[in-house]
């Protein structure tokens, strides 16, 4: 487990993230810079309402630019992230990564990539979706990160289920890291994500690797 502090936290640099930004999120990565990231399953929502929620989302952050005043940072999670956590925790839709052997694929694929194109954190994988602590090790677009690994692991779990088509929806980079206090945050709400949805510990696999100081 290595000890995270204070000084291995890079300030985020919201001038390169508005030259880059077009309409929507995300930005290119910053190196050094802390991201948490949530990917979920194709089928983890029903389509109209996935599609519903990109629309409000895609309109609200033309109108709302970043950077963004915490009051309306607050907002933009309240409004959107908020609401898509809530559906993933109430375990609607394809929920099959209860199945161990099916977790166990994504597992091997994040630790694949681990200290090449990313320094990966905590994380938990949960039954239709996947929360990430990651810092990248290169500059490029947040969407490209975890690709191999989604990948990787999006060609196992179709072959062991013997289904075909897309695994992955998009991520959900929403979070980037601008503190300790934020560090430690989303750490926390990563080991209770499970509880919270009222899980057993059959149905997920959390991994604490980053040790706060």
């Amino acid at each position: 487990m290595r000890t995270i502090t204070s000084a291995d936290l890079t300030p985020f640099d919201w001038t390169s993230a508005a030259t880059s930004y077009r309409g929507r999120l995300p930005h290119l990565s910053q190196p050094g810079a802390i991201y948490f990231i949530t990917f979920r399953l194709a089928d983890s929502l029903p389509q109209e309402v996935a599609q519903r929620w990109n629309e409000e989302k895609s309109i609200w952050l033309a109108d709302n630019p970043p950077p963004w005043p915490p009051e309306v940072e607050r907002e933009y999670h309240r409004k959107f992230t908020m609401r898509l956590e809530r559906w993933l925790d109430a375990g609607r839709g394809e929920c099959v990564l209860k199945q161990p052997k099916l977790r166990a694929e994504i597992h091997t694929s994040l630790l694949h990539d681990d200290g090449k194109s990313y320094e990966l954190g905590d994380f938990v994988i949960m039954p239709n979706h996947v929360h990430v602590l990651l810092r990248p090790l290169t500059e490029s677009p947040v969407s490209k990160l975890l690709g191999p690994a989604k990948g990787a692991s999006a060609r196992r779990i179709n072959s062991s289920l013997g289904t075909q088509g897309t695994l992955w929806m998009d991520e959900s980079f929403d979070h980037i890291i601008r503190g300790m206090d934020s560090l430690k945050k989303f750490q926390r709400y990563i080991a209770n994500n499970p509880t919270k949805s009222g899980l057993s510990a059959l149905e997920f696999t959390h991994e604490q690797r980053w040790h706060l100081e």
